[in-house]
């Protein structure tokens, strides 16, 4: 095809797709397409956008190996479809969840880029992957950046996920340093229960020398000019009624440094409240992040409320108004790390707020 001859990189995986399928039994492409137009205040501007929400697009399936035993895989991609540009230039760009591995009645190990169990052990957000997501506060610290230091995707990672008996899961992931010299291992887990109504979840990570690494990509000034080490405890509790058109939700964290009082050093939580009617849900949540041990002043306060509609099985409509009000000394932004709409506070202490409208399509 002459569309294959085309020098641009981003054509690669679209001509590389036929012959995937064609190779490979059992797999399943998805992916989803989220946009919308944000209206935002940062505090110091206005900012009109339209922006692209985490959209990604994915391969997965399995190979029968025979005794209950199969090979897995996924390979996943965030896509930026306001602009088409990335951080790289490119459609396409950072990785999201890819890896491969094996399952079967021992569960499932597996290697590669995956979010953590300290991530994934707490899915309660009414808002995610929008301008109202709840990694405003849940995850983040005080910060110029909207980056997710707890709640995030890591490289390189060993994994584990048990089977789920008599509603009980547990995952753990590793992820080794592989820098000469520098000892910034990575480890987190997590203990999972369902039973209708009822979700309960408690998480935890740990990261060796979290301040250096962090001041190496600016993403925080150095804490003392000494490494350090960091942990996240996180809990979280999801409750079903009426029906199951009603889910209350729930989340504290507590984030620690063990050498010194710093800006890791908080307490947030998360309480969420939505209600099914028909093809519409309204969605409010409120949060709360403490101020740290390093700075006085230093918290925020995040709310949103908003109504999404379905036009389809996997196609829906949504509206929202978020904030995000910083205390004297608070920096926390507003958004999705995946999203083009992302804002920081113009300036310490700012407030921002956000109306935003868009759409959802999943395949």
């Amino acid at each position: 095809m002459r569309l294959c001859n085309v020098k641009l990189p981003v054509l690669v995986l679209a001509c590389a797709l036929p012959m995937v399928i064609q190779a490979a039994d059992n797999v399943t492409v998805y992916g989803k397409a989220r946009a919308s137009v944000d209206i935002t205040d940062n505090g110091g501007e206005n900012l009109n956008r339209v922006s692209s929400n985490s959209s990604r697009l994915g391969f997965k399936g399995s190979e029968d190996l025979g005794d209950g035993l199969k090979a897995v895989f996924q390979l996943e991609t965030l896509v930026i479809i306001d602009n088409g540009v990335e951080s790289n230039g490119l459609l396409f760009g950072t990785g999201r969840n890819s890896f491969v591995g094996l399952a079967g009645n021992f569960g499932t190990a597996f290697l590669g880029l995956h979010d953590t169990p300290y991530k994934e052990a707490t899915r309660v957000d009414l808002w995610g992957d929008s301008m109202g997501d709840y990694n405003t506060i849940i995850g983040d610290v005080i910060s110029n950046s909207t980056g997710n230091e707890f709640d995030r995707r890591e490289p390189e990672t060993i994994n584990y996920f048990s089977p789920r008996y008599n509603g009980i899961q547990v995952k753990a992931q590793y992820r080794p340093d592989e820098t000469a010299g520098v000892d910034t291992d990575r480890y987190s887990a997590s203990l999972t229960y369902e039973a209708d109504p009822w979700m309960a979840s408690v998480s935890y990570a740990a990261h060796k020398n979290e301040s250096s690494s962090f001041a190496a990509r600016g993403a925080l000034p150095a804490i003392s000019g000494v490494k350090a080490d960091t942990q996240g405890l996180k809990f979280g509790l999801t409750y079903l009624f009426n029906e199951d058109n009603t889910k209350l939700a729930l989340v504290y964290e507590t984030l620690d440094q063990k050498s010194a009082a710093t800006v890791f050093d908080r307490d947030a939580w998360y309480l969420a409240l939505s209600h099914k009617m028909g093809n519409n849900t309204f969605k409010a949540a409120y949060a709360q992040a403490d101020e740290n041990d390093q700075t006085a002043d230093s918290g925020a306060s995040f709310y949103v409320l908003g109504l999404s509609h379905k036009l389809g099985k996997r196609t829906e409509l949504f509206a929202l108004y978020a904030a995000t009000n910083n205390d004297t000394n608070g920096r926390y932004g507003l958004g999705t790390t995946g999203g083009t709409g992302a804002v920081v506070p113009a300036s310490v202490g700012a407030d921002l707020s956000t109306f935003s409208v868009g759409m959802n399509l999943d395949f």
